[in-house]
């Protein structure tokens, strides 16, 4: 994990997860906030490099891989689609898990994207992750 400043955008994304994992089972509405803030930023992270770096000759390939390769584009299609969902539709589309008679550790238990055995913020943090490797490999490509 590279050392960000605090207002980077992969900073306030790993702020806004790192607050979703501690939210309590009866936090839900606090969960889903952090959680919905953590995908944005992840995503600003992509929109900013874009930004900084599309004017750079060889920007349009490389990016242009990045959305076929199977290690990045997962991430880059997850971020955009639920940031885009988010802003412009409604809270993310994270499904539900009801549990009946369980004492729960935390918010998390009752959410999922992938399954109901991948937290969703283990799903997240997954594509901050990503995230932030491409953003250093752009910033050492084009800065």
């Amino acid at each position: 994990m590279a050392e960000f400043p605090p207002s980077h955008a992969i900073s306030r994304a790993r702020f806004f997860l790192k607050k979703a994992v501690g939210c309590n089972a009866d936090q839900g509405d606090e969960f889903e906030a952090y959680l919905d803030a953590a995908i944005i930023f992840a995503r600003t992270a992509l929109l900013r490099i874009e930004s900084a770096y599309k004017s750079h000759p060889h920007w349009r390939p490389w990016w242009d891989n990045l959305l076929v390769d199977h290690n990045t584009s997962p991430a880059v299609e997850f971020l955009r689609h639920e940031r885009n969902h988010i802003l412009h539709k409604a809270p993310a589309k994270i499904n539900r898990v009801i549990h009946i008679g369980q004492t729960l550790a935390g918010a998390s238990d009752s959410y999922y994207y992938e399954t109901s055995e991948i937290s969703p913020t283990d799903t997240v943090q997954k594509h901050i992750d990503t995230t932030e490797n491409i953003v250093l490999d752009a910033d050492s490509r084009f800065g």
